[in-house]
């Protein structure tokens, strides 16, 4: 009887985990959706390499910064605002912001660049009352491309901040 007890147990929490899971990847849809005229962003569902479901915000690394620099622009910082009020009603998720850039220069000088560009944004979505329990930004410089680094087109596509927002799983 104990062991019948106990299966019926598990299977239950194996089903409610399911049930969770399902819903973050339902909230994530309707961020989309909510986010999807999200100004010099592409946003988009994705599930991380752990297999949890997340917000993927992609801006242009020239929507939010100047060449070389790393203060956020007046018009990006309205994106960013935005992105904040979407996701005020998620106050246990978790976010991750990643700065990207080409392959010019040293692999040394586009690590600061990212690292203070990742940085930045993280700074700033604090100010905005995210709690920096939640947040954890890190500079990738030229690692993790997403275009070819040969063409002018393809640099500017590498240039990138990536905010990953992870609802309560």
């Amino acid at each position: 009887m104990k062991k019948i007890l106990l299966f019926l147990l598990c299977g239950m929490l194996v089903a409610s985990c399911g049930l969770a899971q399902k819903t973050a990847k339902d909230v994530v849809e309707q961020k989309v959706t909510a986010l999807s005229n999200l100004k010099g962003a592409k946003v988009e569902s994705v599930t991380l390499e752990d297999g949890l479901a997340a917000l993927k915000v992609t801006f242009e690394s020239g929507i939010l910064f100047g060449f070389n620099q790393s203060n956020i622009s007046d018009a990006a910082k309205a994106s960013l605002d935005e992105l904040v009020s979407s996701i005020s009603d998620l106050p246990d998720s978790r976010i991750r912001v990643y700065g990207h850039t080409d392959n010019v220069g040293t692999h040394e000088a586009n690590m600061t660049v990212s690292a203070r560009r990742a940085n930045e944004v993280s700074k700033y979505l604090q100010s905005k009352g995210i709690d920096a329990e939640r947040l954890m930004s890190k500079g990738l410089a030229f690692d993790d491309p997403v275009a070819d680094n040969k063409t002018e087109e393809g640099r500017a596509q590498n240039r990138r901040v990536e905010i990953f927002v992870i609802p309560a799983q």
